[in-house]
């Protein structure tokens, strides 16, 4: 017996067990957070008082107290993107005395709902999500409470379909507008467009190219514009390959990802074309890769995103009636004109 009278042999497993419920469902109705059936309710807490359960002091009140944990569940570790806004969030949170969990998805959907359901049972204070849903899909009706529950969620770069939540991204779409803009101004006008799909990000760099290409009366030819799925193995070599042999006169590439560029340039090197005397590039954020080759490129401000967010976060944990005020904040991108576009 624990000193409150309960059972202190007794763990939420056995109430699961004894409930016929799952583990999670009697975490929920035990610590009174998240969407429960209040059939499922009445179960767990008859298995609760049958068995004499008490849950320890400090996780029964960690739902009144703040632990001052945030995580951050992200979508690749080794995309430079996410370094740079990890490093950017981890930095303010400790700035406002929070530690970070740090969840690294790798782009899968079943490990973006299994690091939720952990970082609702640590209890965490606040989540800054980068979900790898797709675009056209919608969250499953049984795991929406794991997006719009109790714990405030700022989202970061992608929009959740469906979902009411907080975002904070880049100018996507003018940015990709002017940055076509800027390639048209050149004399190009069979620019290869080359990008992962299924995410809001990238089909708003895909409508800004369309806007300056109607703008400037340049007929669309979807035939050029070419996608993978994100985790694809080498996606930025098939890609172009791809474009390359099936379309002459292409003369410019634009990249609209960070994670494809050293791929195109691999699939250029083994063609023997050089940048930019054979072909010019473009391409999205700002790498070492990039400055190193002088790429012309679309610079996230990728560390102001990630403060943005964290601070947005702080506001909802503390003022917990702004989560009905949904915000959507865009920043603005930096266009670094380098050696990489030359004009035809």
């Amino acid at each position: 017996m624990n000193r409150n009278g309960g059972n202190s042999s007794m763990t939420i497993d056995d109430v699961a067990r004894l409930a016929g419920v799952s583990r999670a469902t009697a975490g929920r109705a035990v610590g009174n957070y998240g969407n429960v059936s209040e059939k499922a309710r009445e179960k767990v807490m008859r298995a609760v008082e049958e068995l004499n359960y008490r849950p320890n002091a400090i996780a029964q009140g960690l739902r009144n107290q703040n632990t001052k944990t945030l995580a951050v569940i992200i979508g690749n570790i080794k995309n430079s993107y996410y370094n740079s806004l990890v490093f950017s969030i981890e930095d303010e949170a400790m700035k406002n005395g929070y530690n970070v969990l740090i969840c690294n998805t790798n782009e899968q959907e079943r490990k973006e709902i299994e690091h939720l359901q952990t970082v609702y049972s640590k209890r965490v204070d606040g989540i800054i999500l980068t979900s790898v849903y797709p675009v056209d899909h919608l969250i499953p009706d049984h795991l929406r409470h794991l997006y719009d529950g109790d714990v405030p969620i700022v989202s970061v770069d992608r929009k959740i379909n469906g979902m009411d939540i907080d975002l904070v991204q880049s100018d996507n779409e003018d940015a990709s507008y002017r940055a076509a803009k800027y390639l048209i101004s050149l004399g190009h006008r069979r620019i290869g467009l080359i990008g992962t799909k299924d995410y809001s990000t990238v089909r708003e760099r895909i409508r800004g190219y369309r806007r300056a290409l109607v703008e400037s009366n340049i007929p669309i030819d979807y035939s050029i514009i070419v996608d993978a799925e994100y985790a694809q193995p080498n996606a930025g070599r098939m890609l172009t390959s791809k474009l390359l042999d099936q379309n002459n006169g292409i003369t410019a590439l634009y990249a609209l990802n960070n994670t494809l560029c050293g791929g195109i340039l691999l699939e250029l090197k083994n063609r023997g074309m050089q940048v930019p005397r054979d072909i010019s590039l473009l391409a999205w954020d700002d790498e070492e890769l990039n400055q190193l080759f002088d790429i012309t490129t679309i610079s996230q401000p990728v560390e102001e995103t990630g403060r943005m967010a964290t601070r947005r976060l702080f506001d909802l944990i503390e003022h917990p009636e702004k989560r009905k005020e949904k915000q959507i904040l865009q920043l603005k991108t930096e266009f670094i004109c380098r050696k990489s576009c030359v004009k035809i």
